[in-house]
Parts: C-alpha cells; sequence; structure tokens
C-alpha cells in the first residue's frame, strides 16, 4: 500500500514535534509528556492523563522516551490526599494539568482546583502503560525517583502501587469502576466520551449526576490492570488478590453488561439497583474491550464474534470508521461530538482490538479509513462526521440546539491537530513498514533517528 498523497507524512512528524515541543523527532520525550492537541487555537495544548498515556502506547515501539517521560510525570503529579473540590484521591491519576500562566487555567480555577482528577480511566490505563513498558523494556523503570506533590521523593514502583491501591478501592467499594462527580461543577461523564450528553438511556435520557454507573471500556482497562498488579507486585497475597477481582470483574462484565437482543454489550450499567440496568444503545465503547484481556480466551469466543459483528454492521461503520453511536441511538447526531462522530483514536483502539484476536484484515480495513480520512481533510483531526455515505467530512462551525430548555452544543469543529490522532496515524504507518506495506521512500521517513 502506498500512503495516500495528500497525507504528507512529514506533517505527521511535524504535528508530533509540536505536540512534544521538540525540533526533531528523535527528541520527542526528553522535555515532557505529549500535549493533548496543537496550535494556535487548540483549546487543549496541555498535559491531560488519559490523552498522554495512549499516546505513550501508541508512540512505546518507535519512542520509548515518551512513555517514560509521561509516566514519571503523572507519577509526580498523582493524588495524595482527599480534595472534593479536585476529585483528587490518593493513588488517582490526573484528568488535566495546566500551568498558572495558561490562559484557560484562571477561568476553569473558578470551578476546580488544578491538577483536575475527574477521570475514572486515566488511573488504570496508569498501570497497563507501566506494565507494558516494563514488559517490553525491562522493569529498571520502578525504580527511578520523581518528587511528588507533597515534595517527597517517591519511585514509580510507589506510584503503581497507589494506583493499584486506588483501582482495588474502587472495585472493593462499587463492584465497578464507577463515575460519580464529586463536586457539582466536576466532570459529569470521567471517560474519554466526556461530553455532558454522551451517556443516557434506551429513550435518550441523560443519565443522573448523582448516581453512580460504570462505563464498559474502563472495567477492560481495570481488568488489565489488576492483571499488571498480579505480575510486578513483590507481595504474593496480593498478587493472588489481583487475580482473583480480575477473575470476578471479568464474570459480572459478561453477566451484567451483555445484552442479548441488541448484540453487543451495553455502554455502561446504571448502579442505582441490584443487578445494575444496562445501557439499551449500541455504542463504539464495547469495542475497547477486545483490546483488553477481558475478552481473552475460548469462554469469551461468543461475545467476541457477536461484538465485531455488531461494530462492522451498517448503522456503526461509517466511512471514516467506527461511530461513536449507531444511526439508531436516540441521541444519534452525524457530528455531535460522542453521538455519532467517528474518532481516529476510538477506531484504532478497535482495530487493535479486531488483530489481537485474529480479525487482521478488519483491522486493515478500518485503518485504512482512518489514513484515508485524515488524507482527505490534510490535517490530524480529532474527529469526523458520521454522516451515511461514502463522503468524509468535518463539522465547519458550531451548532447549538435547545434541549430539555437548556442549550446545548450539538456539533463543534474538531481539534486540527490532535494529539492521539497524530500518535495514532503514526503507530499504523510504522506497523505497516515493518510489514512491507510501504515503499522504501516511506519507510525511510517514518524512521527515527539515534539522538
Amino acid at each position: 500500500m502506498v500512503v495516500p498523497r495528500t497525507l504528507d507524512l512529514q506533517h505527521v512528524i511535524r504535528a508530533l514535534c509540536q505536540l512534544g515541543h521538540v525540533r526533531r523527532l528523535e527528541h520527542l520525550g526528553i522535555r515532557a509528556p505529549l500535549d493533548a492537541s496543537a496550535g494556535r487555537a487548540s483549546d487543549f495544548g496541555c498535559l491531560f492523563g488519559r490523552d498522554s498515556l495512549r499516546m505513550a502506547l501508541d508512540l512505546l515501539d518507535d519512542v520509548p522516551a515518551v512513555a517514560r517521560v509521561t509516566i514519571r510525570r503523572l507519577t509526580a503529579l498523582q493524588g495524595v490526599g482527599e480534595n472534593p473540590r479536585a476529585e483528587e484521591e490518593p493513588g488517582r491519576i490526573l484528568h488535566e494539568y495546566r500551568c498558572p500562566t495558561d490562559p484557560r487555567a484562571s477561568h476553569l480555577a473558578l470551578y476546580w482546583d488544578l491538577p483536575y482528577y475527574g477521570s475514572v480511566d486515566a488511573t488504570p490505563l496508569y498501570v497497563s502503560a507501566v506494565g507494558a513498558y516494563c514488559d517490553r523494556y525491562g522493569p529498571s523503570l520502578l525504580n527511578e525517583r520523581v518528587r511528588d506533590r507533597t515534595g517527597h521523593v517517591v519511585t514509580v514502583r510507589s506510584g503503581l502501587e497507589r494506583a493499584l491501591d486506588w483501582v482495588e478501592h474502587r472495585l472493593e467499594r462499587d463492584g465497578y469502576i464507577c463515575v460519580r462527580r464529586a463536586q457539582p461543577h466536576g466532570i459529569q461523564n470521567q471517560v474519554w466520551e466526556d461530553s455532558s450528553d454522551s451517556y443516557y438511556d434506551e429513550a435518550g435520557r441523560l443519565f443522573d449526576p448523582e448516581v453512580p454507573y460504570a462505563p464498559v471500556a474502563v472495567q477492560g482497562h481495570a481488568y488489565d490492570a489488576l492483571l499488571v498488579g498480579a505480575a510486578y507486585c513483590e507481595d504474593r497475597q496480593r498478587a493472588a488478590r489481583f487475580r482473583a477481582l480480575a477473575r470476578m470483574l471479568r464474570r459480572k462484565v459478561l453477566t451484567e453488561f451483555w445484552v442479548d437482543d441488541m448484540a453487543t454489550f451495553a455502554p455502561a450499567v446504571v448502579c442505582d439497583a441490584s443487578p445494575p440496568r444496562p445501557a439499551r444503545v449500541v455504542a463504539s465503547s464495547p469495542g475497547h474491550l477486545l483490546a483488553t484481556g477481558l475478552l481473552d480466551g475460548p469462554g469469551a469466543a461468543s461475545y467476541r464474534q457477536a461484538l465485531v459483528e455488531r461494530l462492522l454492521a451498517p448503522d456503526m461503520l461509517a466511512a471514516a470508521g467506527i461511530r461513536t453511536k449507531s444511526t439508531t441511538a436516540p441521541r444519534f447526531h452525524p457530528g455531535a461530538y460522542h453521538n455519532g462522530s467517528v474518532w481516529p483514536m476510538d477506531t484504532g483502539v478497535i482495530a487493535d482490538g479486531l488483530r489481537r484476536h485474529g480479525y487482521v484484515a478488519e483491522a486493515d480495513d478500518l485503518e485504512d479509513r482512518i489514513l484515508r480520512a485524515c488524507a482527505s481533510v490534510g490535517e490530524l483531526v480529532e474527529f469526523f462526521r458520521g454522516d451515511v455515505g461514502d463522503r468524509i467530512l468535518i463539522n465547519e462551525c458550531v451548532v447549538d440546539v435547545v434541549d430539555d430548555g437548556r442549550i446545548r452544543k450539538l456539533e463543534q469543529p474538531p481539534q486540527h491537530t490532535q494529539g492521539w490522532t497524530a500518535t495514532r496515524v503514526w503507530r499504523i504507518l510504522r506497523h505497516r513498514a515493518r510489514n512491507g506495506m510501504l515503499d522504501d521512500q516511506e519507510v525511510s521517513a517514518l524512521e527515527p533517528r539515534a539522538a
């Protein structure tokens, strides 16, 4: 395969350098983690926990320094106490950090303390990133030292242990890793689909922010985190407890999230009853389970097959990739931020899961769609519209609507240089270079040089 002509490989490299505040690709990770987005018009040119971890994992094989500096920085900023205004908890990994000089920091300070920790997926993703780095490059990272927010010198191992404490505490308290904000101005949906209208029931009623709910993808991240804990924990009894918790979590997810007549997992279950109530909405987020260990093994084969078929059905598959919500969802709109749009990151994670389970042609097809979509607009954008048909489009303006008596943003233009789009495109191209799917000139352009 030749990379689409309008997908400028040098543009991808320039974007990565811009995100990492360096001039040369080989210098990535020397200064800091990658920003979530870049450009003068960017609203998110700062450190986001989940974004930085996703980007670090995308670059792990080629630029491990990015993962190392990201893990060290997040360990240094890890939660050390209880602060509801920041949603800080011991061991919790931040959602967002901005320097005091950031022009948006003073506005956010009206509602949050910074760092702000309102994310339930960043902490298990941090554990998985530590495990992936150590699996690939050895455990010496665990002995590296940083200074935490109290001024104490701590090791990455202690950061890993504190993050696992947070995961274990949440699972023992709620049965799942649940979302429930700690203060009224906190983010309502503390996952990557963090817009206020991204989680709802089959009638389109938004979840009550005062009632905890468990997002399905996060349970997969928690499962993987527990297995990392079992592998790297020095206490054998605690390692055994992590494995037991992982087995229990897997059984609960397969039992309580699966919806037979939808042939997929619910994107979330609402924890206001026993058993919890699944949200009967077809969404992309269950596809993230394929990229975790939760659906491994013969016992989950029937779930995997049905889930794959559901994700690739016409109501989910758009020209640019997998829609965040099915065209049958009650709040579906092709340009909505998380209710019908197509995100390269989201589609890419699902492609990873497909390849993990042997669906190689299907994974390649999804990655082709990502590359074609980015090439068609000439940018590494945050998301694409999920319109029906073959046209690849992005939103050009803000569209507001009145919903339940309140003005709500229905559409908004994407960030034009989104970090995890850039790293996902890099990952796809590097995978294809290693497998002989690019020509020599393209391979040479993508080869990181030694610093």
